[in-house]
C-alpha cells in the first residue's frame, strides 16, 4: 500500500462517513420527536404510532452508529498509518519520494475551513529539512518523472 492508495482511501471513507452521518441525522428526525410548538393546543386525541416500525427505525439507527464508528477508527488507523510511514521514509533517506508526495496529495483544512496544500514550510518541518531543501528536491522529483515519462 502506498501513501497515494491510503490517500485515496482516506478520501472515500471520509464521503462514507458523510453519507452516513446525514442518513442517521435523517433517521433521528423520524424517531424523535420534532419541538413543541405551543401557540395553539391540539384537542381532539393523540397519534397512533407504530411501535414496530419505531423498533426498526431504531434497530436500523442503531446499525449506522455502528458502521459510523467502524468508518471513524478505520479513518483513525490510516491516518496513523500515514503519519508513520511518512515518518519512515524521512528516517531512511527516501526524502524526493516524501516531498513529491507531500507537495502533490497531502493536503490540509486551514482554519477557514478550505481545503489546500501543505506550505513548502510545513513540508520542511515534515521532512525535517528547510524549505529550500524541499523545493530543490521537489524540483528533483519533477525533473526525474519528466525524464522517465
Amino acid at each position: 500500500m502506498t501513501l497515494e492508495d491510503v490517500s485515496k482511501e482516506l478520501e472515500s471513507l471520509e464521503n462514507d462517513k458523510i453519507y452516513y452521518e446525514n442518513r442517521l441525522e435523517a433517521l433521528s428526525s423520524l424517531i424523535y420527536p420534532g419541538s413543541s410548538d405551543f401557540s395553539r393546543e391540539i384537542v381532539d386525541g393523540g397519534k397512533r404510532v407504530d411501535k414496530i416500525s419505531k423498533y426498526v427505525e431504531l434497530e436500523t439507527s442503531q446499525q449506522l452508529k455502528a458502521h459510523l464508528k467502524y468508518i471513524e477508527s478505520k479513518i483513525k488507523d490510516l491516518t496513523d498509518w500515514k503519519d508513520r510511514e511518512i515518518e519512515r521514509l524521512a528516517k531512511y533517506g527516501e526524502y524526493v519520494r516524501l516531498i513529491v508526495f507531500l507537495r502533490e496529495k497531502e493536503f490540509i483544512r486551514d482554519s477557514s475551513g478550505k481545503v489546500r496544500h501543505l506550505t513548502w514550510e510545513e513540508i520542511g518541518r515534515k521532512a525535517y529539512c528547510s524549505d529550500r531543501t524541499a523545493r530543490n528536491w521537489y524540483k528533483l522529483g519533477t525533473e526525474e518523472r519528466k525524464k522517465s515519462v
